[in-house]
């Protein structure tokens, strides 16, 4: 290979690694404001899943569906959350929920 095919390459490498690098650190997140899904939603049985357990109408998500800290990678809950709120529906602004 000649010179520039090898500086190609490297410069690809290195480009994919700072971007696995980049994708690792911000999996989690930013952080979230207080009660992030209560600002919007005043009864939480409105938009549970029928198969969820009752909660009543003021315990937060969170409580149950916080990340794991050890982990910093999104969960199942925040992958849905995002979908939701940023859909063809509903494009939400990232700071109505995060502490940007």
């Amino acid at each position: 290979m000649n010179t520039w095919k090898k500086l190609a390459v490297y410069v690809c490498g290195i480009l994919l690694v700072c971007a696995m690098f980049s994708t690792v650190i911000m999996a989690g997140g930013p952080p979230l404001k207080d009660n992030t899904c209560g600002t919007c939603h005043k009864d939480y049985n409105t938009i549970m899943p029928k198969v969820h357990p009752d909660v009543g109408k003021g315990t937060p998500c969170l409580t149950c569906h916080a990340p794991d800290p050890a982990k910093n990678e999104p969960t199942k809950f925040s992958t849905n959350t995002h979908k939701v709120h940023q859909g063809e529906k509903t494009k939400l602004e990232c700071s109505a929920c995060h502490a940007l």
